[in-house]
């Protein structure tokens, strides 16, 4: 009898460079765009209409997302940001994606996204929100792991999110706050997890 030995992964790069305002102050992350099978009619970041990532913005903006539906998709989600001061990008470049799997158990990182670097062009941004931090694919960890790639680390406090820490860049104070994924399977849902992004992005 034959058994299967080969691990089939793809890779990919993302197919798109962050999004960062001129006014931005915040900068959120999330880890890779969901598979291209499960992405809606725009390309940008949170395409899955399944996600509520922009039905939250939307709302911290105080508008409505189904006011919006007609209008350019991706124009009016970098109107959002702008309004809110929010940067957005993910932390993988490229990755390994196995059985074209959303999840983020099945992504593993081969390079990260340049988050000093947009740090260093981007001088107002004074906090990094991320969006994940279960198990050891996620946001926080691929970030922790690029921060000690290049020299920094930061302490990853044991306690409920939102979780609040600090990095220091170059002489910078560079707030985190870790907070939960906008995905349907988080166990964090509804006002609460509105009010966890709303007091992210909208304080200091």
């Amino acid at each position: 009898m034959t058994y299967k030995t080969l691990n089939e992964y793809k890779e990919e790069t993302h197919p798109w460079q962050p999004f960062i305002p001129t006014n931005a102050d915040k900068l959120i992350l999330g880890t890779f765009p969901t598979a291209e099978g499960n992405r809606g009619a725009y390309e940008f970041f949170y395409p899955n209409p399944n996600n509520d990532f922009w039905r939250i913005l939307f709302q911290a903006a105080e508008k409505k997302l189904d006011d919006y539906k007609e209008a350019k998709p991706i124009e009016i989600r970098k109107q959002i940001l702008a309004d809110l001061k929010l940067g957005i990008g993910d932390i993988g470049k490229k990755i390994l994606r196995q059985k074209d799997s959303s999840k983020d158990d099945n992504l593993f990182p081969i390079e990260y996204t340049d988050i000093f670097l947009i740090l260093e062009t981007h001088p107002a941004i004074k906090k990094i929100i991320i969006t994940s931090s279960s198990g050891g694919n996620s946001v926080l960890s691929w970030f922790h792991h690029y921060c000690i790639l290049n020299g920094h680390n930061f302490i990853i406090p044991k306690d409920k999110l939102p979780i609040k820490t600090k990095l220091i860049f170059k002489s910078r104070e560079i707030k985190i706050e870790i907070i939960s994924s906008p995905s349907r399977l988080s166990p964090i849902k509804g006002d609460k997890l509105f009010e966890m992004y709303r007091n992210a992005i909208l304080n200091d």
